[in-house]
């Protein structure tokens, strides 16, 4: 049992990884197109909140895909 809802965390975690970077590259790719960081650090201070934001919403957003894998194998 242990090993299964293991499974479904590693599976929820490959989720939200992949969600997480797409999301995160439309974003820096949309603010790259509006031309909205006009310097070099505001380009880096942008791509910092965006590592800072996946690497904090990545576990959480894990669980959230778990959860809704389990639901579905239910």
């Amino acid at each position: 049992m242990l090993l299964e809802i293991f499974n479904f965390y590693l599976q929820g975690l490959l989720m939200s990884v992949i969600m997480v970077t797409l999301s995160g590259g439309v974003w820096l790719f949309y603010r790259a197109g509006k031309r909205l960081d006009k310097t070099l650090k505001e380009r880096q201070a942008a791509l910092y909140d965006t590592l800072m934001m996946a690497l904090v919403s990545m576990p959480i957003l894990s669980f959230a895909f778990m959860a809704i894998i389990i639901m579905i194998k239910a």
